[in-house]
């Protein structure tokens, strides 16, 4: 059975793995912290000051070094490997491999990636924009599957997007369709970093409770954020509450637009129970009391499903997206 290395390229880490051609974990490989997302614009906006340690860094700074980051991973695996499968931020054209913007890998902005890590590790190497991966495992074998329309939110360093129209993840003319971070949610002050809908990313959510707190936000994360929304504490729970309600307001307005069966929330922060039951409750409240219904005999209604495969999502669709491009899905689909 072939084996594949697939690769999930984040801002703060890059996690590699070892999957099967079925979309099954074999072995996580030990993740590797590449500090390149610089937050100190986010952080003034949500309350923080300028300079916040340990989460701006920008060591990986060119296309060398992060080849050198990732040889120690696959010379292990050199002739065990059938290809490599990455998940990678940013705009890019996932057919030639080509990144018009890595997102938080600045160095990859203009780079046929994918020719490059062809020719450097000698096996055949894909991309694909990570919301477009996470999208695709969802419609591979994950909650999206019986969807026509549907759409994935990934609630990560910032809110990755992947959007499925009539069964095929939807690209757009530029490969943009699905950057949902940079959509707004105060209008009226759409040049504010606040008012972005990022913020309501995972680390959104952190970084507000921790300014909220007089803390920087390397001392909260994920799992110290919701022990602080379960306690009952009065601030952490209308951050939350007010971090969902936007959320809900663009996965409906995302229904309106695209028609859409169902948003998948993706991500790690998608395990935690109250997020998804809070979102669910928040739909269904919208859609017995849309203000619409009544000069309609249909209005749109949004439905939340959370993601099969949460942090996996983005290794999964990676190696769908390798599969089918190169051919080989029909043959390893079921």
């Amino acid at each position: 059975m072939a084996k594949y290395l697939v690769i999930d390229n984040g801002g703060t880490f890059i996690k590699p793995s070892i999957m099967n051609e079925q979309g099954e974990i074999l072995e996580m490989l030990p993740k590797i912290s590449t500090k390149t997302f610089d937050v100190s614009k986010m952080g003034a906006a949500l309350g923080g000051g300028e300079d916040i340690d340990g989460l701006g860094g920008g060591e990986l700074n060119s296309v060398e070094k992060y080849l050198a980051l990732l040889d120690p991973v696959y010379e292990p695996l050199k002739g065990q490997v059938d290809g490599i499968a990455m998940s990678f931020p940013g705009v890019n054209d996932a057919e030639k491999g080509y990144c018009y913007s890595g997102g938080a890998f600045f160095f990859a902005d203009g780079q046929p990636m994918g020719p490059i890590m062809t020719e450097h590790f000698g096996i055949p190497v894909t991309i694909e924009n990570d919301g477009k991966c996470a999208a695709q495992a969802e419609l591979w074998k994950g909650s999206l599957q019986d969807v026509q329309n549907g759409a994935v939110l990934v609630l990560g360093t910032g809110i990755g997007g992947g959007i499925i129209v009539n069964g095929e993840i939807l690209r757009g003319r530029r490969f943009s369709a699905g950057e949902l971070s940079y959509m707004v949610n105060d209008i009226s002050n759409p040049t504010n970093m606040a008012s972005s809908f990022t913020t309501d990313s995972a680390m959104g959510l952190c970084m507000k409770l921790a300014y909220a707190k007089g803390m920087q936000p390397g001392e909260i994360d994920g799992f110290g954020a919701f022990e602080m929304i379960k306690s009952g504490d009065p601030v952490a729970q209308a951050i939350f509450d007010k971090t969902c309600d936007e959320i809900i307001g663009q996965a409906y307005n995302l229904t309106c637009i695209l028609d859409l069966d169902a948003v998948a929330i993706g991500g790690g922060i998608s395990r935690e129970q109250l997020l998804i039951d809070t979102l669910q409750q928040k739909a269904e409240h919208l859609n017995a009391n849309n203000p619409c219904a009544a000069y309609s005999a249909f209005y749109p209604k949004v439905y939340i499903r959370p993601c099969t495969f949460h942090n996996e999502a983005n290794m999964v669709g990676a190696l769908y997206h390798h599969l089918k491009l190169r051919g080989l899905l029909s043959a390893h689909a079921d």
